[in-house]
């Protein structure tokens, strides 16, 4: 019986021994199935997470050239508008090398983008620039991975160098002398200045005269368009005639020694500030030409401009209320047709020849006006406001986000 327990005791031993070694076994398992399960997903998770940083570094790189283009086209050229002057659409590409793409918008500045700007792969949907803001658009750039998953919203914000270093206050002066042989229309609806002249005030002509605001006029906001004047020296329901052929009135200053003294370079300075028209043409004007070139300037909206040598400008209208321009002509400027500019005209030559020309904003001359034919020139403070806002464009410092 001995012999036959302990036998018994021996096998149970045993048999216990491999239940042991199984369980073991199949803990080991579970532990390893354990940890290849979780380094599989932690393995699978930072593929996720390697993709997602590929995919947002698509995204950003491409929304960041979309912003780089932007500035391109809008400092070394200007932004295409249509015929009404409204700025399309911005530039889009794909990427060289990359699928991955960008869509530009020109928005209006200071308005807050819409939450789903980016949403599709197409221009961002913003407020458009309006024409007051041609030049300084908030650039707005949305950048998508090569498959479309990742998505950035870049945006910049565009100034300008100021064009003007103060802006005229009346619509005609001339350092020299005015004697004009066909007629000089000169209007201010919103102040008593006209003409402004250092040297001898001779005539405006058979036909000229000048008109200001009827005082029974309240006035005006900078904004309001100035009414057309009478065709005669009468007063009428907006203006009065105080200047023609007859009778020099008092919203005439001639032979201004203070004016008549400045040099040439003081005189640009006053109107401009900078030193000389070299430091501008380098550092503000968006356009320089020869004179040669000048049909060119037909349609021109929103810029500052200098074309050298003697100059006659096309028959056609440049700038306009909305978007005017600064024009300077160094050289003289001799008119024929009938060219009709929004903006300020600055010549630092003189004024002759017998065309009709019309200005609607001011003009500056450092010589004499001596035309035969018509020069008409309407003050307006808003195009002097806008033509201070057409210098070279460039990035402002610190307007760069990459968030809302």
């Amino acid at each position: 019986m001995k012999t036959v327990h302990s036998l018994s005791v021996r096998w149970l031993a045993r048999s216990q021994r491999g239940v042991s070694t199984l369980l073991i076994s199949v803990i080991l398992f579970l532990l390893a199935s354990v940890l290849l399960i979780t380094v599989s997903r932690t393995t699978l998770m930072e593929q996720r997470m390697s993709a997602n940083e590929i995919r947002s570094r698509q995204a950003f790189e491409a929304a960041q050239a979309g912003i780089d283009q932007a500035a391109i086209v809008l400092i070394s050229s200007k932004v295409d508008a249509d015929a009404n002057g409204v700025p399309d659409a911005g530039p889009n590409a794909t990427l060289a090398g990359s699928g991955a793409r960008y869509f530009v918008s020109w928005c209006q500045p200071g308005v807050a983008l819409p939450a789903n700007v980016c949403d599709t792969i197409a221009a961002p949907a913003c407020t458009a620039v309006t024409t007051a803001n041609f030049n300084t658009p908030l650039i707005v750039s949305c950048g998508w991975s090569d498959d479309g998953i990742g998505r950035k919203l870049i945006q910049q914000g565009i100034g300008t160098v100021s064009a003007l270093g103060g802006i005229p206050s009346n619509p005609l002066t001339a350092k020299g002398g005015l004697n004009v042989g066909g007629s000089a229309n000169v209007v201010n609806y919103y102040n008593n200045l006209t003409v402004w002249t250092g040297g001898s005030l001779t005539s405006v002509g058979n036909s000229g005269k000048t008109f200001v605001r009827n005082p029974t006029v309240a006035p005006p906001d900078p904004t309001t368009p100035p009414p057309g004047p009478p065709n005669s020296c009468s007063t009428s329901t907006d203006y009065v005639c105080l200047t023609d052929k007859n009778t020099t009135g008092p919203d005439v200053i001639g032979n201004d020694p203070t004016l008549f003294n400045l040099t040439d370079a003081q005189m640009f300075t006053n109107y401009f500030g900078q030193p000389d028209l070299a430091t501008y043409k380098a550092e503000v004007a968006k356009t320089v030409i020869n004179a040669s070139a000048v049909g060119t300037l037909a349609g021109k909206l929103g810029e500052s401009i200098v074309v050298t040598g003697n100059t006659t400008l096309p028959n056609a209208t440049i700038g306009s209320r909305e978007q005017p321009v600064v024009l300077i002509i160094d050289g003289d400027l001799e008119m024929q047709g009938t060219p009709y500019v929004y903006g300020i005209v600055y010549v630092t030559g003189n004024v002759t020849g017998g065309g009709n020309v019309t200005v609607q904003g001011a003009m500056v001359i450092e010589g004499s006006v001596t035309p035969t034919g018509s020069l008409d020139v309407i003050y307006d403070p808003l195009v002097g406001t806008g033509a201070n806002n057409t210098g070279r464009p460039g990035l402002i410092p610190g307007s760069w986000r990459d968030w809302r």
